[in-house]
């Protein structure tokens, strides 16, 4: 495993300027008119470079450094359970105005504006339009991120191969009210019980001043002054290495389940959906496209 840095700024911050004294080659912006150029520059911590890359993240006050963790062929091959993230997304849920498709397609009542915890699908997806994305058999919408719909090819191959834990749903065009011809929503059945070890996770409480503050203002920016805080917490998803979880809490469970654990930050929420190897092995094997895995460390509580 490898812990990535990607690292953003305005071409004009004098981060650069030290980058290309250390030696680095980096993704160059371009500035716009109403926008100064983005430049990126991708290093690993494995990098000969990277204390000098440290020390220069330090010294600036504007770029952002953002962590993943690149696995190996062999770690993601021996992983006995899987995360799944989707590479892309496509498209807004409807009615999209004031983020109406939350009470159009969940059921509200357990939900908190100030953190996004708590909703529960009750409705089908309501989609702008059929997808574009002809050449990838996962997709997922922007805004909800523990949610996939299928390309046919998928959704069929899944079916075939017995996979447990999930049935389908069609999605509906919002225009017309009619289901989607082309993709299907991966309804995901199960959810386990508490099982993350949250050791060097960044935890989030719904709590007025909480670790990170940002829910707060959101939630008052949209007008929500006479809601409560709802206690509860989750996660913020940066991590270093693999996400550990209780390996008891996996006996007997289908081949695709839902977390327990609320992952995000400000007042967006979402579980996670991880999956067995055989699911994994599926996507690997079949080259569907749109989705990636990371393995989890499995542990005795």
């Amino acid at each position: 495993m490898r812990i990535n840095h990607r690292i953003t700024g305005t071409h004009d911050d004098p981060f650069w300027q030290e980058i290309e004294r250390i030696g680095l080659d980096y993704e160059r912006g371009v500035p716009h008119k109403i926008c100064p150029g983005i430049s990126v520059l991708n290093v690993t911590e494995d990098q000969h470079e990277w204390p000098d890359v440290e020390a220069a993240i330090a010294a600036s006050r504007s770029v952002r450094d953002t962590i993943s963790n690149r696995f190996t062929s062999h770690e993601l091959d021996s992983a006995e359970w899987l995360v799944m993230h989707a590479l892309g997304h496509h498209g807004y849920p409807q009615p999209e105005d004031n983020f109406g498709y939350k009470e159009a397609t969940y059921d509200v009542s357990d939900y908190c504006a100030f953190c996004g915890i708590g909703a529960t699908q009750k409705a089908p997806f309501r989609l702008r339009a059929e997808p574009k994305a002809a050449h990838s058999q996962f997709l997922q919408l922007n805004w909800v991120f523990d949610q996939y719909f299928l390309r046919a090819e998928a959704r069929d191959g899944i079916r075939s191969q017995g996979i447990s834990g999930v049935e389908f749903l069609a999605p509906v065009i919002h225009k017309n009210g009619l289901p989607s011809q082309r993709v299907s929503q991966l309804v995901v059945k199960d959810t386990l019980g508490s099982a993350l070890d949250p050791s060097g996770l960044q935890p989030v409480t719904c709590r007025e001043h909480n670790e990170e503050w940002l829910a707060y203002g959101l939630a008052r920016a949209n007008g929500l002054k006479d809601q409560v805080f709802c206690g509860r917490v989750k996660y913020h998803f940066v991590h270093r290495g693999p996400l550990r979880f209780d390996g008891d809490a996996f006996i007997g469970a289908p081949d695709v389940v839902r977390s327990h654990e609320w992952f995000g930050s400000g007042a967006s929420a979402f579980n996670l959906i991880v999956v067995k190897q055989k699911f994994r092995q599926l996507v690997v094997q079949s080259k569907w496209r749109g989705v990636y895995f990371e393995p989890l460390d499995l542990v005795k509580a």
